[in-house]
C-alpha cells in the first residue's frame, strides 16, 4: 500500500483520464500531489481541487523541464496523452506518447520512483489472424494495417518495458473506448458532441468500452498493488457500434443514427473528410485505417482484471445515460465541457 503522506505525480491531469484520477486520490485522502501542465492548460475538469495540487510547470517532451519535478516522488502515475488520427500531428503524437514516455520512464529511473503506473490503452495490444478476442497476451503482428495512434502507443508501451527491464516498478493498464465527461470537442468526449450535430451512419463493427471512474479506480489499485511487470486490458463490455450510437443518441435526446456504414460508404466517408480537412485547414477526423477499425468484430477480454486486480465495472449503458445527462446540462449552461462525480 502506498501511504497517504507519499508523494505523487500526475502527467495529463487536466485531460479526461488524469483529472479524474487526480479528484480520485484527493477523495481518497492522497494529498500530496504533483501534476505537471503546460502554460495553455485548463483546471475546467478538476472543480474543488485545482488550487490544491501542486503544479509543475513541465512538458513531458521536455526532458530537462521533467528534471525538475521528480524530487521526492514516490509513485508516477503517467496518462498524458495525444490520440489522433490526423496525419499532420503524428510528429506531435509520437513526441508526447513515444517520446514523452520514454523520457517519463527515463527520469523515473534516474529518481528511483517506487511506482510506475501507465494508462496506455487496448490500441497497443496486437490484432489476433484468426479470432476477434485481445487480451494481454496478444502478440503485436507488424503485417497487419492499423491506425498511426496504435503504432503509437505500442511504441510507448516498449518503452514503459524496457524501463521495467531496467528496475522499473510498473504495471500498464489498457483502457478500451473510454466513456466519460471532460472537454467535448475531445479525445473519446467528442463523440458526444458529434452525435448532437447528426451521425446517419454507424460502423458494422463492435467494440469494448469503459467508465472513465473504471479506470481512475483500477489506477489507484495497481499502484496500491503488488503488481510488478503486469498490464490489465480495463473494459466493460463489448457491444456493436450500432447500440453504442443508438444509446448515446438516446441519451442526449437525438435521431439514432439508423443506416449502416458499408464498405462503400466507408470508404467515400474517409477520402470525403480528408477533402474537407483540406478545404477547411481543420483536423482530420477519419482515415482509412481509422475508417477500417470500425468494421472489425473485436472483443477485449478483460478478465484479468477482474480476477487478478479486483475490478468490477459499471454497466455501460448506465454509464452512457449519466454522461449523456451531463452533455446535455453543460450545453444547456453554455458549457463547451463536463464533469464527472467521483464515487
Amino acid at each position: 500500500m502506498i501511504n497517504k503522506e507519499s508523494k505523487i505525480l500526475i502527467t495529463g491531469a487536466t485531460g479526461l483520464i488524469g483529472s479524474h484520477i487526480a479528484r480520485r486520490l484527493w477523495k481518497e485522502g492522497y494529498h500530496n500531489i504533483c501534476a505537471t501542465k503546460r502554460p495553455s492548460s485548463k483546471m475546467d475538469l478538476l472543480p474543488g481541487i485545482a488550487d490544491k495540487l501542486h503544479w509543475l510547470e513541465a512538458d513531458v517532451t521536455d526532458i530537462v523541464s521533467l528534471e525538475n519535478c521528480f524530487e521526492g516522488i514516490e509513485v508516477v502515475i503517467h496518462a498524458a496523452a495525444v490520440v489522433s488520427y490526423d496525419p499532420q500531428k503524428n510528429d506531435l503524437m509520437n513526441d508526447v506518447n513515444v517520446g514523452g514516455t520514454a523520457n517519463m520512464v527515463n527520469v523515473a529511473l534516474d529518481y528511483g520512483v517506487r511506482r510506475f503506473v501507465y494508462i496506455s490503452s487496448v490500441a497497443a495490444l496486437g490484432k489476433p489472424e484468426k479470432s476477434t478476442v485481445r487480451n494481454e497476451n496478444t502478440e503485436w503482428d507488424h503485417s497487419v494495417q492499423t491506425t498511426d495512434y496504435a503504432i503509437s502507443k505500442y511504441k510507448s508501451e516498449k518503452e514503459a518495458w524496457r524501463g521495467y527491464a531496467e528496475g522499473l516498478s510498473l504495471v500498464i493498464l489498457n483502457p478500451s473506448f473510454v466513456i466519460g465527461a471532460s472537454n467535448w470537442t475531445e479525445s473519446s468526449s467528442r463523440i458526444w458532441s458529434q452525435m448532437a450535430k447528426g451521425i446517419p451512419y454507424y460502423p458494422m463493427g463492435t467494440n469494448g468500452y469503459v467508465d472513465v471512474r473504471d479506470v481512475s479506480a483500477a489506477a489507484l489499485m495497481a499502484m496500491n498493488s503488488d503488481f510488478n511487470g503486469e498490464r490489465f486490458v480495463l473494459s466493460a463490455e463489448t457491444i456493436s457500434y450500432k447500440i453504442a450510437f443508438q444509446w448515446i443518441a438516446e441519451a442526449i435526446g437525438v435521431k439514432v443514427p439508423s443506416r449502416a456504414l458499408t464498405p462503400l460508404l466507408r470508404n467515400i466517408a474517409w477520402r470525403l473528410e480528408w477533402l474537407r480537412s483540406m478545404l477547411t485547414g481543420t483536423s482530420l477526423l477519419l482515415t482509412a485505417a481509422s475508417a477500417k477499425s470500425t468494421a472489425e468484430e473485436t472483443h477485449y477480454d478483460s478478465d484479468k482484471s477482474r480476477e487478478i486486480l479486483g475490478m468490477t465495472y459499471r454497466p455501460l449503458k448506465q454509464s452512457i445515460q449519466v454522461v449523456g445527462n451531463i452533455f446535455v446540462n453543460s450545453q444547456k449552461e453554455g458549457k463547451d465541457y463536463g464533469v464527472m462525480e467521483v464515487d
